[in-house]
């Protein structure tokens, strides 16, 4: 790739503004009614986890509560601490109708890749037909069109080629690239996808040392605009940040918190070559892998393959070299344990183990494996390399030839659910579109008329787009958008539970069944989804819950949720049930079916008598059939020599109110007594009798308590966040430290054109 090469008529065509147009024409192709607003995107945690949490989120923007605190989750959790709460465009976005604009929100993101990765392959020297194909290949890639499961992937790749462009102008040009580049990498983090932007950045960090080496750089300047990116990008999050370590530190999860699981299979780096290599279909029609249900897809294409590994043939400079090891690297850490080394890289970086999913490492790949097709695309349409023509064709042929093996192989020991001939057929189609595709671009190095040349280039755009929008049917499914419509448990006439008098409860063994659905029709199964509430549908019908979805949970909760949910043997007393207020169960046969409860008693109580014991014996206490929380209550022991109360009281409980960030009642006690709540515990609560500060303890091993003295009393509970406060100081002052250096920096960006080699 030579920026100062003549060219063609046809390849000026390829402008970033006419790119933009082809990109948004393509998306409105494909998502035309998901534009419209008349269907959503719902499948697996967008529909059931994270879209109920930007309802939830917009209606208390609405009311005029900011959510620090979510009371309808997990009998309470902390809200906003949660990563990619404060992420900007999402509060714009919550601004504008729902469904629509969360829809809207995840195109706009995949657009901003493509777009990103267009004029990161121009600023390395690729033609703007290169550059489109690099943007095309990124955007509609398998992994991109899997992570519209997750609307925060899908905007973390959007400003993945935004950050390594912006990053690497930083450390070469300073100036104002290193104002853009903070604000990117912060928005990056801000979307909360840490192992996507750890990558990122190692990533970068190997270019930079490639461009060190070579002479293009000096260390201790780009070094000291490196570091000052880095500082100013995480005081830009700190917003987000100081809250979230201080929920991590108080959360279930650890270093430890889970083995790795949904890695890629041994045999996956096959699914690069033939899509639905070992993959089986789930009842709902899509494609899946064994033992490997985070993505449905990481094919990149396979005449994007075959292309890069050509243009790391043809091109062999440090870039091509930097991204083909990176797009290995991560190739082999997707295997997980399998691969050996994600446990060494666990041993240096112990703390990856709050992340799961070794999967994910191949999402980074969807990035970097067109960029170096970009490379290849311009060396063959350009029509003067000859070891660029003789290296598509045999490129080409080795992949043919593999995905040839790879079909026979799995044909002849197929697992049980494989379903053969549509693997068959389905690679049958790659392999033509493949031949279609490099006969395409050596047709190109050989038109010389304008229109017939930019007539071949958008046919291969065409055949790109077959490829990567056919390979895995139902990888983005849509329904009407009236399956996310609230309201759904009162449309059906049942008393919905009030905050504070009342929660539903999924059963542990509806929760089981719920895990696994077996019904064919998605939009029934959504449906069906609805009526037990599932994971955060409850949201969406502002239904106090026992249990949730919410990522990070008080720990002490969790261990209560976790035994009553997924350890075998588990059990959960009647008493538990009415302690934690449950007004409605779904039944254990039949989730979709709600039995009412009486004698429930409301989230305050008091009057209990204490009993001290550590957390083990409080767990199998609380659980047992003999527990009785309007008699008692379990303190840790460590409390046994600061409670004075001995007995159990006379205590009345009036006027309570509830709102997600603040909790009061009065009280009326004829001695010293516990007011216990159904809340979970969280250190961040604060407690106050008659507006004078009392210690919160924490009751039933997870849940609140407050010691009153005798008499009336008014009781406030309120959660305030320090970190939050802090953290939002912090980042409007790097905010203010990106202005100045926009302001004070030269407004030249400099032509920024590099040539692969310069990487």
């Amino acid at each position: 790739m030579n920026p100062a090469s003549p060219v063609p008529a046809a390849d000026g065509f390829w402008t970033t503004r006419r790119f933009l147009l082809v990109l948004t024409a393509v998306v409105l192709a494909v998502f035309p009614k998901v534009v419209l607003g008349l269907t959503t995107f719902f499948f697996r945690d967008f529909g059931a986890l994270g879209y109920p949490g930007a309802f939830y989120f917009q209606q208390s923007l609405f009311h005029g509560e900011l959510p620090l605190w979510d009371p309808y989750s997990h009998c309470g959790v902390p809200y906003l601490a949660q990563m990619g709460q404060w992420y900007p465009p999402n509060w714009l976005f919550l601004l504008l109708p729902l469904p629509w604009s969360a829809n809207v929100s995840m195109l706009a993101h995949l657009m901003l890749g493509g777009w990103g990765t267009h004029a990161l392959a121009r600023r390395w020297g690729a033609d703007g037909f290169a550059a489109s194909f690099a943007g095309m290949a990124y955007a509609f890639s398998g992994v991109s069109l899997s992570c519209f499961q997750w609307s925060n992937y899908i905007a973390s790749l959007g400003w993945l080629p935004w950050v390594v462009l912006a990053a690497t102008e930083a450390w070469r040009q300073g100036g104002r690239w290193i104002a853009i580049a903070a604000v990117v990498s912060a928005l990056q983090v801000l979307t909360a996808t840490p192992e996507l932007t750890l990558l990122g950045w190692m990533f970068l960090a190997a270019l930079w040392l490639a461009e060190l080496f070579s002479g293009k750089i000096q260390f201790w300047l780009s070094s000291r605009r490196v570091a000052l990116v880095i500082l100013l990008a995480a005081g830009v999050t700190m917003v987000q940040m100081l809250p979230f370590f201080d929920l991590l530190a108080h959360s279930q999860r650890g270093a430890n918190y889970e083995q790795s699981r949904w890695a890629m299979p041994g045999w996956g780096w096959a699914n690069l070559v033939v899509p639905l290599f070992h993959g089986y279909l789930s009842p709902q029609g899509n494609w899946f892998q064994h033992d490997q249900d985070f993505l449905m897809s990481y094919y990149p294409g396979l005449g994007v393959l075959a292309l890069a590994a050509a243009g790391v043939w043809c091109a062999r400079t440090r870039a091509s070299l930097v991204i083909a090891a990176t797009v290995l690297v991560c190739w082999v850490l997707a295997l997980g344990e399998a691969g050996h080394l994600y446990p060494l890289a666990k041993k240096v970086f112990p703390w990856i183990g709050i992340a799961r999913f070794p999967v994910k490492f191949t999402i980074l790949t969807s990035f970097l494996v067109p960029l170096l097709a970009a490379g290849a695309v311009q060396k063959i349409q350009a029509g003067t390399d000859a070891r660029a023509r003789r290296g598509i064709l045999a490129s080409g042929g080795i992949f043919l030839a593999l995905a040839a093996g790879l079909v026979v192989f799995a044909r002849e020991n197929p697992f049980p659910l494989d379903a053969v001939s549509a693997m068959t057929w389905n690679a049958i189609v790659r392999a033509v579109l493949l031949a279609a595709l490099i006969a395409a671009l050596l047709l190109l190095a050989k038109i010389k008329t304008s229109r017939a040349r930019l007539l071949v280039q958008f046919a291969a755009l065409g055949i790109l787009l077959a490829d990567l929008l056919t390979h895995s049917p139902g990888i983005t499914p849509t329904l009407p958008s009236s399956v996310l419509a609230p309201g759904f448990w009162q449309a059906q006439g049942k008393p919905a539970p009030v905050l504070g008098s009342g929660r539903i409860m999924d059963s542990p063994d509806a929760e089981r069944q719920m895990l696994f659905s077996r019904v064919a029709s998605p939009q029934l199964d959504f449906l069906g989804k609805r009526l037990t509430e599932w994971y955060n549908l409850n949201l969406l019908d502002s239904l106090p819950k026992v249990n949730g979805a919410i990522t990070l949970r008080p720990a002490q909760f969790d261990i209560l949720e976790n035994y009553l949910y997924y350890t075998t043997g588990g059990h959960c007393g009647r008493g538990l049930v009415d302690f934690l207020s449950v007004a409605w169960l779904s039944s254990p046969d039949n989730p979709a079916k709600w039995q009412a409860r009486t004698n429930f008693l409301p989230v305050i109580t008091a009057g209990q008598k204490p009993i001290f014991e550590g957390d083990e014996k409080t767990l199998q206490s609380i659980t047992a059939e003999d527990f009785n929380p309007r008699d008692t209550v379990y303190l840790p022991e460590s409390k046994r020599a600061t409670v004075t109360i001995t007995n159990q009281t006379l205590c009345a409980v009036t006027h309570a109110s509830f709102s997600p960030n603040k909790v009061e009642a009065d009280l009326t006690a004829t001695a010293p007594s516990l007011v216990v709540l159904s809340q979970s515990y969280y250190h961040l609560w604060r407690a106050f009798v008659d507006e004078k500060s009392a210690p919160l303890l924490r009751a039933n091993l997870a849940f609140q308590a407050v010691e009153v003295p005798a008499g009336r009393h008014h009781l406030k509970l309120i959660y305030r966040d320090p970190n939050l406060e802090i953290g939002a100081i912090i980042s409007l002052l790097s905010l203010a430290a990106c202005g100045w250096i926009w302001l004070r920096a030269p407004k030249s960006f400099g032509d920024g054109r590099h040539e692969p080699g310069d990487v």
